[in-house]
């Protein structure tokens, strides 16, 4: 038996370009498999509710706002009921590092089945061309498996669906296909009815054409077709799944990004940021590569049905929805399979142009590398990061004694309920304009800005609980017009107030009495420690503390009043606790950095700082560093931070700030430079400033016994 011949291997060019790929896809891989799940969105928390739901009461819900107070009921067709029993089951059984496989899982076997496609299966070698399709099939498709939705399958199943019925091989599976597809994400079956129909309009046509009659063996390729259309109704919901593609979301386009409509501006627009191509200008190259493709089919007169069907369907979606841009890119993968553009620098006979093309390829091979490295650097806290949730008050609400009516934030909704339901019930989450109507969400965006709208929810409901954004300040106008309502608690996003009448021994025990939340959040590191509250600031933040351990904001105010008291051990521990939570943060490392520079322990303070300056370029950062180097009397080190950080014709640079640099240049023998520095600074400091006068003198005479040695 010969061995493996990598010589004869390396000696195709088209092995290279298999191995570019299967390196590029590790290294997506390699990113996905540690990426943690983060809240892009709340989605993913409604539909872990709802699968707890279905399984705990063996149905989907009736009343489909089961979690919701609002009244009347909103009820729906629950289509995605199987991927939220499927998500529920995983997080049962693995927490979220089954989240993670899973969605890593589904990435991976929608790209090499979309590499299937574009290469024909085993038809064709890899070339250039399915190397440029499939890298930026990766790159746009990539972004959409950073969250774990239902779409996740509704991709794959569009190239998997493709693949069957190309190969023929293994299609009597596809009916079992399209009923899982339906129930997994039943909203998408017009999806599945394009392709299927596709097919068939091919199959047919060339038969019309041909004047033959259907042979005994062909039916073992109509009849799953066939079969698979019916799959629509075989949901619980039944023929109710049909309307549910077609519910207008005009009005929801202005409220929700992903399903504007895509403007002329972007489709025209391209965008290199530092080499990395912004996901807008990606998909455009991608287009043109798909116009390309089109007029290669009409100069070749080389014209498949079913792909250009499928194709046309695919720009009907992207002229409906911007969120289909994805499923377009996966839907043209038959149509720029069959239309191959040649792209072969072997044809190339002109050496310059040849090595310019050959460079260009590299670099074009390169930036997605980059692309992925950008996109997946600063990690949250791996395998959850509660980033952007309100994790706090929902751990507050959780550990006292109550239940009720939560009135929220919808963006929030998916994951309150899923962390309070049965307890307590909210106002509503992001499933609109399809369970939730635009109304609820027009009352939604007014209610807290809006004394009249709050006042209307107020009444109606009568919520034991109100959450509402720290940034809104302009909400203690309006809830002063229930003075009954008595803020409880903060964490980094939402402060929670509690109805009094409803439990007066929840306020009397938990009560905000000197931490405003709507200031607190974003007051400065000297007005925290100048309050003249700040012993009993300690004592709430302390109380906080304990219910919610991890949050950043309570963590971040604590360590500042233990450093500034000297309690350094206390001021650590809770700038870890930040850095242990949110990693992607430079607050945590910046506040190490402050805390060992307080116990001269410069190695640690600089390590710290440095990882602060990794995630922020911050002027402030490298200020500490420079004023360590001082310290530790590095003065050149020192000078070479100073100098990059501080622009010196800035209308906001004092002397005061310059005199550090101006002593750093001194003292390491930049006289040249000392002596410019001085000249400028010496002229804007006052004549009644005696303390800073004599500052400078000192600097002039040290200047002038560095000169003369």
């Amino acid at each position: 038996m010969k061995g493996f011949n990598f010589k004869e291997f390396f000696k195709q060019q088209e092995n290279y370009y298999f191995l570019y790929i299967i390196l590029l896809v590790s290294y997506v891989a390699y990113y996905l498999f540690q990426w943690p799940i983060f809240a892009g969105d709340t989605d993913l928390w409604y539909h872990l509710n709802g699968g707890r739901y279905i399984l705990e009461h063996g149905t989907t819900p009736k009343d489909s706002s089961y979690f919701s107070f609002i009244d009347p009921p909103r009820e729906w067709v629950d289509y995605f009921w199987l991927f939220q029993v499927l998500v529920y089951k995983i997080h049962s059984f693995s927490g979220y590092y089954g989240l993670v496989f899973l969605r890593a899982i589904m990435f991976l076997a929608t790209f090499v089945v979309s590499y299937l496609i574009i290469s024909n299966g085993k038809k064709s070698k890899p070339d250039l061309y399915a190397l440029i399709v499939i890298t930026l099939c990766i790159l746009l498709i990539l972004p959409r498996f950073s969250l774990v939705r239902p779409h996740l399958f509704t991709y794959f199943f569009i190239v998997f669906s493709i693949y069957l019925i190309e190969s023929k091989k293994y299609i009597f599976i596809f009916p079992i296909v399209s009923i899982f597809w339906v129930n997994l994400h039943g909203i998408a079956y017009p999806v599945l009815i394009l392709i299927v129909l596709a097919y068939l309009i091919d199959f047919f046509f060339l038969y019309y054409l041909n004047k033959q009659n259907i042979k005994k063996g062909e039916l073992a390729y109509l009849i799953p077709l066939i079969f698979a259309l019916a799959s629509v109704y075989l949901t619980p919901h039944g023929k109710e799944l049909l309307s549910m593609p077609f519910i207008s979301t005009e009005f929801a386009a202005h409220y929700i990004q992903e399903i504007k409509k895509i403007s002329m501006e972007e489709l025209i627009s391209f965008q290199i940021i530092k080499l990395i191509p912004i996901p807008s200008t990606l998909f455009n190259i991608f287009l043109i590569a798909t116009f390309f493709s089109l007029i290669t089919s009409f100069v070749n007169k080389n014209f498949r049905i079913s792909s250009i069907i499928i194709l046309c369907g695919a720009i009907l979606l992207l002229f409906k929805s911007g969120r289909f841009r994805f499923e377009f890119v996966l839907l043209s993968l038959p149509f720029l399979s069959v239309n191959r553009i040649q792209l072969d620098i072997k044809n190339i006979n002109n050496r310059a142009i040849k090595c310019i093309c050959m460079v260009t390829i590299v670099l074009i091979m390169v930036i997605p590398f980059k692309n992925v490295f950008v996109m997946y650097q600063n990690r949250p806290k791996y395998p959850f990061s509660e980033r952007i949730l309100p994790s706090g008050i929902s751990r507050f609400l959780n550990h006292i004694n109550a239940e009720g009516f939560v009135l929220n934030n919808p963006d929030y909704g998916g994951y309150l309920q899923w962390m309070l339901y049965p307890r307590y019930k909210i106002f509503m989450d992001m499933e609109v304009p399809f369970l939730f109507t635009n109304e609820d969400m027009l009352i939604t965006s007014k209610m807290y800005i809006n004394k009249d709208y709050f006042l209307n929810v107020i009444t109606r409901y009568d919520p034991s609980f109100v959450m509402v954004s720290c940034a809104n300040k302009g909400f203690k106008d309006i809830i002063k017009m229930f003075p009954f309502y008595k803020p409880v608690f903060l964490d980094d996003y939402e402060v929670l107030y509690v109805n009094e009448k409803h439990y007066p021994v929840i306020v009397n025990e938990y009560k905000l009495n000197v931490i405003d939340p709507f200031t607190f959040t974003s007051q400065s590191k000297e007005s925290l420690i100048k309050s003249d509250n700040i012993h009993k600031i300690l004592e709430e933040l302390q109380k906080m503390k304990e219910i919610s351990p991890d949050s950043g904001i309570i963590n971040q105010s604590l360590a500042i009043i233990y450093c500034n008291e000297g309690k350094l051990e206390k001021a650590i521990e809770c700038a870890n606790s930040i850095v242990n939570s949110y990693p992607e943060s430079p607050t945590g490392y910046k506040m190490l950095g402050d805390c060992y520079k307080k116990i001269k322990q410069y190695g640690e303070a600089i390590k710290n700082y440095n990882a602060a300056l990794r995630i922020i370029d911050n002027a402030e950062i490298k200020k500490e560093i420079g004023s360590i180097y001082m310290e530790q009397k590095q003065y050149k080190q020192a000078y070479d931070i100073l100098i990059k950080i501080m622009n010196i014709y800035s209308p906001g640079i004092t002397y005061k700030e310059l005199y550090e640099l101006i002593l750093s240049a001194i003292l390491s023998d930049n006289i040249h430079d000392a002596e410019k520095l001085l000249s400028y600074a010496s002229v804007g400091i006052p004549e009644k400033d005696e303390e800073w006068i004599k500052k400078y003198d000192y600097l002039k005479e040290l200047l002038q016994s560095k000169i003369k040695m």
